[in-house]
């Protein structure tokens, strides 16, 4: 068995610690160091020996500490606990430190050992981690964390004063484009830059936050009045609009900024900062360089239409589309008052809002690009009723369903309206598909591709709305139609234009020599009526014959 020689092992230990050993004779000289101690303090064992640890005191602590220590190790044989030193180059550290008194055979103290390690480290770190719960690590502002914080010990102040506190939320603007062009570190030095044009502006007293990507929020705790707001807010647009270099390019930037009031727009936090971003979206959707105070009405608006929004994407990818339903605005034949057509129309009674207008909700899904399903649940509905209403003997003229601009984007448009059609065992016929101007001008040459398919399909395409949009009577040659629809607008006009009486007349008689079909939409009076059987063979709709009926009562109307 090898013999272990243990003043050499303890020696080793010693040596390769990473605690800091400090031994002491019982006057409390320095006998013996290691290399830790060594590391952690600056002085080498030759500067410590003979010396006490008195070298290391930083004066942080007064007389009383040691006296306790001391009396403690009388007492106990030890003591532990955190004391502040200094290093030899005078730096003040933190260190964990266990004292512990050593006695001979005879029971009496010869010597002490001090172990400790560093803390300051460790503290560093801590401190790192608790800043990084409140602040931003990119611009070492606040973050949300923080502005939640600040805003309730505010609005508590508030409260009991009687005071008023502002609220901005801003975005620099542009930083999409830039990281797209420059890089995402150039994206970072922008919100930088932007951060140190804002914490200039802000009072000590306000708290300066970065609450996403370049979005700052800065909450004003006094002097918060709109006029107040006002000038500060003039000031943050005006700085943040200036020029920021980027890669020898000088880029102006276009900051939106929305302001709310503690107690004027909102009474907590949550409401609070959700006005301030609603004031802020309303800045950024009318151009940017500029700030908004919160707006209830407009507010209600947004929420009006974010409601409809989620609610219309929830009906169209559920199975079941309880409020939407189809009505149906017949076509009359001028010639033989009788019912030769009809419009399919989207109603939707909104278990909350009611009866809400396709005006307000059509734009919504054409917007989210909603519009291709519901366009599609639209048509399946339509053949789903025609075929209904076949099997119960009744006779149906065709029926027009709108299509939306998106849906002609669709490659599949024409195969799966074709199936759908056969799987409800009806003939193409009996569908017309309507298109807007808009719509044909968006899409262009492949809208025309698209239309002539569905067409030699057997499927009636009517051009809607003429005269709204840049209406060329080239369209009614050079597009494959078979019906055109003259928007409400031209009969609005003929009333008491006899110019426009004459150039709708002239268009439905170019229409009609070229074989399409005429309707026009809005026919409302007598004389309305009057005025347009002068123009032959043509179709109307509008209110002066029928609304848009549900489907229980258009199906009465042709069993008449």
């Amino acid at each position: 068995m090898q013999t272990i020689n243990c003043p050499r092992l303890i020696e080793r230990v010693m040596d390769n610690t990473l605690e800091s050993i400090m031994i002491s004779d019982r006057r409390g000289r320095i006998i013996k160091v290691n290399n830790a101690f060594t590391r952690i303090t600056g002085y080498s064992e030759s500067e410590a020996l003979g010396q006490t640890p008195a070298m290391l005191r930083s004066e942080r602590h007064p007389p009383s500490f040691y006296a306790a220590m001391w009396a403690e190790i009388g007492h106990h044989g030890s003591w532990s606990g955190e004391v502040w030193n200094r290093r030899k180059t005078g730096e003040i550290y933190l260190q964990w430190l266990s004292i512990n008194a050593l006695e001979d055979e005879k029971g009496h103290v010869s010597h002490y050992v001090a172990i400790s390690h560093d803390l300051s480290e460790l503290r560093a770190r801590e401190a790192e981690v608790e800043f990084l719960a409140f602040n931003d690590p990119l611009t070492r502002l606040g973050n949300r964390q923080l502005l939640m914080n600040r805003l309730d010990q505010a609005l508590a102040s508030c409260r009991k004063r009687g005071e008023v506190l502002g609220l901005m939320v801003l975005d620099v603007g542009r930083l999409r484009p830039i990281n797209d062009h420059f890089g995402m570190r150039a994206g970072d030095e922008v919100i930088c830059t932007q951060a140190e044009r804002l914490h200039l502006l802000a009072e000590a007293s306000d708290t300066l936050v970065r609450l996403q990507g370049d979005t700052f929020a800065l909450l004003r705790h006094s002097q918060a009045s709109v006029a107040d707001m006002t000038r500060l807010a003039e000031r943050i647009i005006k700085d943040l609009s200036r020029g920021i270099t980027l890669q020898d390019k000088s880029l102006l930037m276009r900051p939106s900024l929305g302001v709310a009031l503690f107690p004027q727009d909102a009474m907590n936090k949550e409401n609070l900062i959700q006005a301030a971003e609603s004031a802020q979206m309303q800045a950024k959707s009318q151009g940017r360089k500029m700030f908004r105070f919160f707006d209830h009405g407009q507010h209600s608006e947004q929420q009006r239409q974010l409601i409809i929004e989620h609610d219309l994407g929830e009906l169209i990818t559920a199975r079941k589309h309880a409020g939407l339903e189809l009505y149906y605005q017949p076509k009359i034949c001028l010639v033989s008052q009788q019912i030769c057509g009809a419009e399919a129309l989207l109603r939707w009674q909104h278990p909350n809002l009611g009866w809400i207008s396709p005006a307000e909700f059509i734009p919504v899904a054409e917007q989210t690009h909603l519009c291709v399903r519901l366009d599609r649940w639209v048509i399946k509905q339509a053949l789903q009723q025609i075929k209904s209403w076949q099997q119960q003997g009744v006779d149906v003229p065709s029926i027009a369903v709108n299509l939306s601009a998106h849906q002609l984007d669709q490659e599949d448009f024409a195969s799966w309206l074709a199936s759908e059609v056969a799987h409800e065992g009806l003939n193409p016929s009996v569908i017309q598909l309507e298109i807007t101007e808009g719509a044909m001008i968006r899409n262009g040459e492949a809208a025309v591709a698209l239309l002539e398919q569905l067409q030699a399909q057997g499927f009636s395409i009517s051009l809607d709305d003429f005269g709204t949009g840049y209406s060329s009577l080239s369209y009614l040659d050079s597009l494959p139609l078979n019906e055109l629809k003259i928007d409400r607008s031209f009969l609005q006009r003929i009333d008491r234009d006899e110019r426009s009486l004459k150039l709708l007349s002239a268009i439905a008689g170019l229409a009609l020599s070229l074989d399409l079909q005429v309707v026009v939409e809005g026919v409302e009076t007598d004389h309305q009526l009057a005025l347009l059987s002068r123009f032959g063979p043509i179709k109307v709709q509008g209110f002066y014959f029928y609304r848009p009926l549900p489907a229980v009562e258009f199906r009465e109307l042709l069993l008449k």
